[in-house]
This record gives C-alpha cells, structure tokens and sequence, in this order.
C-alpha cells in the first residue's frame, strides 16, 4: 500500500470538510445575528445582512387586511347566446366544465413582437366579461396571461380567476380562455399584516433568499389558501428578490411553496 499516497488523500479530504465546517459556522453566524438585532429597527437589520431594496417602491399604508371568499362563475347557455349577440360578438363561444369560458376571435388581433399590454386594453374593456377586472400578469412563448383583480389587489396566480390569450404564429390573438370569481366577499374582521420589512426579513431567517439579495419589488394581493366549492382567499405579499417572486400570507407569515403546492413553511 502507499501510504504517502493515503496520507496525502486523507489530508485533502479534511481540509474540504473543514472548508465546509467553516462555511456552515458562518452562515449560521449569520442567522443567530439576524435574531440578535430583533430589538433594533428592521432597516438596521436589513442593511447588516446586506439586503438592498428600493425604499420609495415598498407599500405604505397597508395595516390591516382580511380573507376573501369567492366562488366560481357558472355560464349558462342563454347568458352565452346573449353574450354573443351582444358584448362578445365577433366570438365563437363554448364552454367546459360550466365555469371555463371558451371564445375564437372571428377576427384575429394582431399584436407587436414586443408585447404591450396597453395595445390589448382596448379589446379587454369593451369585448371580454368583465375584462376591466383582470391585470396584464405575463407574456410566455404564444400565451398572454391575465389575472382577476379585486379591489386593486391581483388574485396572484389563480386559475379560477384568468384570462389566457392564445397567440398563432402570425403573432395574431386568435382565441382566449377565461375564468371569473364572483360573490367575492370580505371574511371576519380586520387583522393587522406583516409589514414588508418584516417580510423580507423572516425570507431571509428563514433561508429562503440570502444575504446581499436585492428585493426589487413588494406588492399586496390575494393567494388562495384553499379551493372547494368555494375559494378562501388570503392577503398576500408578492416579494421579488432577484428576479425570483416568493408569496408570503400577510397574516399568518405562511410562505408558499410554488414547486410543491402542498407544502408551506411557517415562518415563525
């Protein structure tokens, strides 16, 4: 055996471990020294760690919010055959499941390389059901995305409240799907909310985002914390970091796991 060779191994082998040991020790010196300023402003806390955000770009005026409950739009045929004699003429009309409407333009849209969403305003308030309602989301290969709104907030990624336009190879807008919640309604009373601060401070106590990330945008809307016969809908922070969006319930501190819908971690 050589052991020159064994000893030479075994000594590459513990100095990467102790490169590990020493990185591991520093990121958990980091956490403990997150928990450590608690008793001074988040503003100092955040700037310790490295954590940059544009401050003119956080919400203000946002204490209080609560959860929403919302049921599925049901289309009936003979609301369908008014519609299309009326606000969606010019549109092929079916529907799936009763709650998933389905319209083909007759005339298609044509639209620019670069997406605007204002060059679709237009079409959107004066022929689509209640089009005035739901926010530009995303442009994704031939899909335009629109989510349902309620009281300025975004029900973020919801299916049950969407629009996706579908876009042919002609760059034209040739047929759209839709959704809509309606009996939206306020549950309980008021709570206060996690501030966005506080937010982007437990991410990072949590692991979720690192030190030295930049938070380039905060919004309030609504995520839906549970979809039966009815949805209940939760106030919710979108936090972009890094150009990475994570959603966090504003009043129970709940991040949601986007990759594995099923699991949430608490933050605590």
């Amino acid at each position: 055996m050589d052991w020159s060779k064994i000893k030479t191994i075994f000594i590459i082998a513990f100095l990467i471990l102790d490169v590990y040991l020493i990185y591991e020790y520093i990121k958990i010196k980091e956490y403990q020294r997150a928990d450590d300023y608690t008793t001074e402003p988040t503003t100092n806390t955040l700037s310790r760690l490295g954590i940059k955000y544009d401050k003119e770009k956080l919400p203000v005026n946002n204490q209080k919010d609560q959860y929403l409950s919302a049921k599925s739009k049901k289309f009936t045929d003979d609301e369908i055959k008014k519609l299309e004699k009326g606000l969606l003429s010019g549109q092929e009309i079916t529907v799936r499941d009763s709650i998933y409407l389905q319209a083909v333009l007759v005339d298609p849209i044509s639209i620019k390389e670069e997406f605007n969403p204002e060059d679709l305003t237009e079409f959107l308030f004066n022929q689509v059901l209640n089009g005035a309602e739901y926010r530009f989301w995303k442009k994704s290969g031939n899909t335009i995305t629109y989510y349902q709104q309620h009281a300025g907030k975004t029900l973020y990624r919801n299916p049950k409240g969407e629009i996706t336009f579908n876009v042919n190879e002609e760059n034209k807008i040739v047929s759209y799907n839709q959704t809509y919640l309606e009996n939206i309604k306020e549950m309980d009373e008021e709570e206060t909310i996690i501030q966005p601060l506080e937010v982007i401070l437990k991410l990072f106590t949590k692991n979720v985002i690192e030190s030295d990330s930049y938070v380039s945008y905060v919004e309030l809307g609504y995520y839906t914390q549970l979809d039966t016969s009815a949805q209940l809908l939760a106030p919710t922070w979108k936090v972009t970091v890094n150009e990475e969006d994570f959603y966090v319930n504003a009043l129970d501190g709940e991040v949601i796991q986007l990759e594995t819908d099923t699991e949430e971690m608490k933050l605590e």
